[in-house]
């Protein structure tokens, strides 16, 4: 169980009235968190307050031919810089035609920052099935997708701030 409280600061390089367009966006937040683990860490711990940042920049074009944006993240903890995450990536909607759309999404992440381990080692099964984790120093992923939208032209208007 986790509990934690992100005020964040953003900042975008466009003005307000080409939100909808185009966005060069900074953000940035501290958290503090409370963690409550159901087993003992890796590192010997049960329950924990911990603080962290995060700085973000996020470029999200959108076009006649659809929309494409890329984002690159960095965060650590404040009582071990070297407990940190750091991630990249991007999507592509291209609109073939009116309201059907080819989807891409590839991400790549560098992971350091695993303090939630279990202590104890995870069987084949519990693996499989997502309930335990393992160690790892990266994630890599990608997608392909299609989608139809139809409505409204304004159901898609919402407040740009804060990404999604």
């Amino acid at each position: 169980m986790s509990a934690d409280a992100s005020p964040e600061i953003e900042y975008n390089f466009f003005p307000y009235s080409v939100s909808n367009e185009r966005q060069l966006r900074i953000d940035y937040k501290i958290s503090p968190a409370y963690n409550n683990y159901s087993s003992e860490t890796i590192y010997f711990k049960m329950d924990e307050i911990l603080f962290s940042q995060q700085l973000s920049a996020t470029l999200s074009l959108i076009e006649q031919w659809g929309s494409t944006s890329i984002s690159v993240s960095g965060s650590n903890y404040f009582h071990d810089m070297n407990k940190y995450r750091f991630e990249i990536f991007s999507d592509i909607s291209w609109q073939l035609f009116k309201g059907f759309s080819l989807n891409l999404f590839g991400g790549y992440s560098i992971i350091r920052n695993q303090i939630s381990l279990p202590k104890g080692s995870a069987s084949l099964e519990e693996v499989l099935l997502q309930r335990r984790q393992l160690q790892t120093g990266y994630t890599f992923g990608g997608s392909i997708g299609i989608s139809y939208s139809f409505g409204s032209i304004y159901n898609n208007i919402v407040n740009p701030r804060f990404g999604n």
